[in-house]
């Protein structure tokens, strides 16, 4: 069985060979990042670690809550606006869904924690439809 610390070792030998220095400051100080600019190879060392819990915090676009089966005790989204196709637009209650969905997974954790900041002309509306 591999250790805690041989772990750590081995995620940051490997992301050091990305070459990507900000992924590589992020993790020696316990955090990822998560995004689509990424190379497929950088995204499943931070998938990997956050899964493992060789990082704690994983900061990612919602399309993490898409794709992967990556639970996690809290989650928060930080802003409901979107830039698609260029269109400004807000973020769908279904992403809300599938990402607050991430938060407390039975099987994972006794609890969860889900936070949206968002506008106050917005608060509203996502609270009706959460209800």
């Amino acid at each position: 069985m591999e250790t805690k610390d041989h772990g750590w070792h081995k995620y940051y030998k490997a992301i050091k060979a990305t070459n990507n220095h900000d992924l590589l400051y992020l993790y020696e100080n316990g955090f990822g990042m998560h995004n689509a600019g990424m190379s497929r190879k950088e995204r499943t060392l931070m998938e990997k670690a956050f899964a493992e819990k060789y990082i704690m915090v994983l900061c990612s676009t919602s399309t993490l809550a898409w794709g992967v089966n990556l639970p996690a005790h809290q989650v928060i989204i930080k802003g409901t606006d979107l830039y698609v196709d260029g269109k400004n637009m807000d973020l769908g209650i279904l992403d809300v869904q599938q990402i607050f969905g991430r938060a407390g997974r039975p099987q994972f954790d006794t609890s969860g924690k889900a936070t949206m900041i968002t506008s106050m002309s917005k608060l509203d509306n996502y609270i009706s439809l959460m209800q």
